[in-house]
């Protein structure tokens, strides 16, 4: 009967080991082929992603004529109002900051600016397209309380208000979806607090930059799904939910994947950081029913804290109990670094993933239909 059990068993796992053979074979076939991904990624997503360090150098250009003359003081603090992919460079930007100097980044995500700011802040309006309704609506408000104000954006109505008020203006360029010009913006605000003296990035952006580069090259569509970290990222994930795991200092490159994989995969990711997740999210995961439909990818970063990192290792060996888990690890280098790091993996990931569910990444139409809605109503 042992002996029976084991041929069984044997049996089982060979069947397992073929099965997965098979389904790597399958996406390997979809992800590997130039020809497939063109007929699936009709917009080409593809150029505008790998365009990230490009964007990154650009965006560092751009950001040339923003100093102190443009606003008569240095600022204390920065409040940045944005919307889905204008407003990420800014989270990036709060955790770089927050990661090397004392400076405070503040995101405003609505239509209203805080009724109380200080008194040496600078609000910074960022929309891709200009025209972000929230964003508008804040920066209306902003220059009718004379708060001190820069805008970014490829045109729009952001470019007309502050070309009518004589408010400095950082011009995008234009033709790409908002969240593939991460890497302008990002840079654009980069290159700004460096030339306001806030902090100085310019002796470390380019190592940083090619830090980027590097990563982008690994994991480029050419490179073989056997060879690619992302395309294994989202070969693993499959059907799955993922569920995106990180601490507070790279919190905003784990915001980014998840929503890259909400907008280019159209599929649902939650998003959890620890220590905060370990007070409410952390009962689910370890004793809802319906855990076994999602996996966990977990973005270790760059933690001094020794309490942290104890917690995070016992984290992932506790989820491991009962999901399955990927991390992302660390390279220790610079915290900018290994946010851009970060953020080229989810891009891509997110990517490959709208590959293997024959989704083209570009279209938002669920955004654009709401937007259509809102703007035929009257107040």
């Amino acid at each position: 009967m042992l002996e029976c059990r084991q041929a069984l068993c044997a049996d089982s796992m060979r069947k397992i080991v073929v099965g997965d053979h098979m389904r790597m074979t399958q996406q390997a076939a979809i992800l590997d082929d130039a020809g497939g991904r063109a007929a699936i990624d009709k917009s080409n997503m593809s150029k505008a992603i790998a365009s990230f360090p490009f964007q990154l150098e650009k965006g560092w250009e751009l950001s040339k004529g923003i100093g102190p003359a443009s606003f008569g003081f240095c600022p204390s603090s920065i409040v940045l109002s944005g919307m889905g992919g204008s407003a990420i460079g800014g989270d990036v930007l709060a955790d770089a900051m927050r990661g090397l100097s004392g400076f405070r980044v503040d995101i405003n995500r609505t239509y209203s600016l805080p009724r109380k700011l200080d008194k040496g802040v600078l609000h910074v309006g960022v929309s891709y397209s200009g025209n972000t309704e929230e964003t508008i609506s804040s920066f209306k408000e902003g220059l009718e309380r004379k708060v001190p104000s820069l805008g970014i954006s490829s045109g729009g109505k952001l470019e007309e208000m502050c070309n009518r008020e004589s408010v400095p203006f950082l011009k995008l360029p234009h033709g790409i979806q908002p969240r593939a010009a991460l890497g302008y913006m990002l840079s654009a605000l980069l290159g700004m607090v460096s030339r306001l003296g806030i902090y100085d990035f310019s002796g470390s952006i380019m190592e940083s930059i090619q830090s980027a580069r590097t990563a982008a090259a690994s994991v480029a569509p050419d490179v073989p799904l056997e060879k690619n970290g992302a395309k294994q990222l989202a070969a693993w994930l499959g059907s799955s939910t993922p569920v995106i795991i990180s601490t507070p200092a790279v919190f905003s490159a784990a915001e980014r994947m998840k929503t890259q994989v909400n907008e280019n995969a159209k599929r649902f990711a939650w998003l959890m950081t620890v220590p905060e997740a370990n007070h409410n999210d952390w009962i689910p995961l370890r004793l809802d029913a319906t855990v076994g439909r999602y996996k966990a990818i977990i973005l270790e970063g760059v933690e001094n804290n020794p309490l942290l990192r104890r917690r995070m290792g016992i984290v992932e060996e506790m989820l491991g109990e009962n999901m399955s888990i990927r991390k992302v690890a660390s390279l220790h280098g610079g915290i900018l670094d290994e946010l851009l790091r970060y953020i080229v993996i989810g891009d891509h990931m997110s990517y490959y993933l709208a590959l293997l569910g024959s989704t083209d990444p570009t279209p938002v139409e669920p955004i654009e239909a709401l937007k259509k809605e809102i703007d035929s109503r009257s107040l």
